[in-house]
């Protein structure tokens, strides 16, 4: 979900008959998600508290948008899920700290949306499998996550709206369409030699909505490959190192092929990152 440079993860886990809590964060120095770059330098803390199969989690960020420091995009997920053979169902709350107010998902006007006034909390309902939980051989890993509500909306520009006609002149405005933008996502590790583990990844989205920026439908938009490293020093802590690098080949088509790969810095289709975590459990 992200990447680091430089991490400083606390993680203690304590586990009682059918109760698990955990505590971490991490120092990234670029946060990747979903084939976006999304900012540079954050801290990223983490808390889980788990019964039975149900797990709630709280994941934040708090870094910058790039590496000048001037500004920063503070984040807070909260994340309800439950567990059962391998599968993983759940909703997460996204909410950013510009001002809007937490578990705010109204829908808004085409006047809101053109003076940019509305919130930004996203709801999402995910679904995620994990073969490994059950054939430990074939470690093959699926998600689908959809935004259900909140900020994630355009106009429908098909079907315009003609209010208050005069002679010679329309207000044309537009009704807003729910995206329900979803991302598809399907991973697998292989476990190499000394403790390696090399993980291809692909996401893809299937129509039109926030991945595609409310223009495209079907796109592409996440090939990674991470290589990972762990070490475990004793029964409660291991270290963690890791690589990886992410193309987003979203819009890029015969015509435009040259034109985007000398211009992936500035429509960052290629990242990549390199992190260290520690982790105590």
């Amino acid at each position: 979900m992200f990447c680091g440079f430089v991490a400083m993860v606390t993680i203690a886990k304590a586990e009682m008959p059918g109760f698990e809590w955990t505590v971490g964060a991490d120092v990234t120095s670029t946060y990747l998600w979903r084939g976006q770059n999304l900012g540079g330098l954050s801290f990223q803390p983490d808390v889980m508290l788990g019964y039975g199969g149900f797990q709630l989690e709280a994941w934040g960020n708090i870094g910058t948008l790039d590496y000048t420091f001037k500004t920063f995009n503070p984040e807070l997920d909260l994340t309800l899920s439950y567990n059962i053979f391998g599968f993983k169902v759940g909703v997460t709350h996204y909410h950013y700290f510009d001002g809007s107010k937490f578990f705010y998902l109204r829908p808004y006007s085409y006047k809101d949306y053109v003076a940019e006034n509305y919130n930004t909390d996203q709801l999402e309902v995910f679904l995620e499998f994990n073969l490994g939980d059950i054939l430990e051989n074939v470690p093959l890993k699926f998600g689908w996550y959809t935004y259900v509500a909140g900020d994630d909306m355009y106009p429908d520009y098909d079907n315009p709206i003609i209010s208050n006609p005069s002679p010679g002149v329309a207000d044309t405005t537009y009704n807003m369409k729910q995206a329900y933008s979803t991302y598809i996502e399907l991973g697998y590790d292989v476990k190499l030699p000394k403790g390696f583990t090399l993980t291809p990844t692909v996401g893809i989205t299937p129509w039109k909505g926030y991945y595609t920026d409310y223009e495209g439908k079907f796109g592409v938009n996440n090939i990674s490959l991470k290589l990972n490293w762990e070490y475990e020093v004793n029964d409660h802590l291991a270290i963690d190192i890791y690589a990886m690098g992410m193309v987003n080949t979203y819009g890029i088509n015969k015509q435009n092929l040259i034109t985007a790969i000398a211009d992936t810095y500035n429509n960052q289709r290629l990242n990549g990152c390199i992190g260290l975590g520690i982790w105590l459990y």
